[in-house]
């Protein structure tokens, strides 16, 4: 019996010894596990701030290089380069579906719909009076895509920027003549 005895203690200690080296790795496995998660999360918030930098979009960038286009524009078709006109609208066009496409809101007003609404009809306009290559044609479409833009800036509280015809083109360095 003693013997039987030390046995079944034996197997006792030994099973509890199993019972606590098996609870061990588990707390060592949830501990990994954890960590992992924590890792993951990390991850998952900068890939969120990432996106949610990515997803600002830089409203007054765009404007820039619409403004400069509209005064490229305006020398080309005043000299009649109408490739060059062609090629200032085209860009033009791309710069309001850009705006359009990234649903840009600004202050609380939807700028994406007022270019959509207001101006991207007039570039197509303006496209059109620059394939006839009349100069007079041209003029009446720039004076009307430049309207549009400025009552979309009275539209959207920002109507202090106002864009007017370009009086000369001293300050750039590039030949608009044919």
């Amino acid at each position: 019996m003693k013997i039987s005895f030390a046995i079944l203690a034996t197997l006792c200690i030994v099973f509890f010894g199993f019972q606590q080296f098996r609870i061990s790795s588990l707390q060592d496995d949830i501990k990994k596990m954890e960590s992992k998660q924590q890792d993951v999360s990390t991850i998952n918030s900068t890939s969120d701030k990432e996106e949610t930098e990515e997803e600002h979009y830089e409203l007054a960038l765009a404007m820039a290089r619409m403004q400069t286009y509209m005064q490229k524009l305006h020398f080309a078709g005043q000299n009649e380069n109408w490739k060059l006109a062609q090629f200032y609208t085209h860009e033009l066009e791309e710069t309001m579906e850009d705006i359009i496409d990234h649903n840009v809101i600004d202050e609380g007003t939807e700028i994406s719909g007022l270019v959509k609404t207001m101006a991207f009809p007039n570039i197509e306009k303006l496209e059109k009076n620059i394939e006839s290559e009349d100069k007079t044609s041209f003029v009446e479409g720039y004076q009307l895509l430049l309207r549009s833009c400025n009552n979309c800036h009275v539209a959207s509280k920002h109507e202090f920027i106002k864009i007017m015809t370009p009086k000369n083109e001293d300050f750039i360095n590039q030949d608009f003549k044919k």
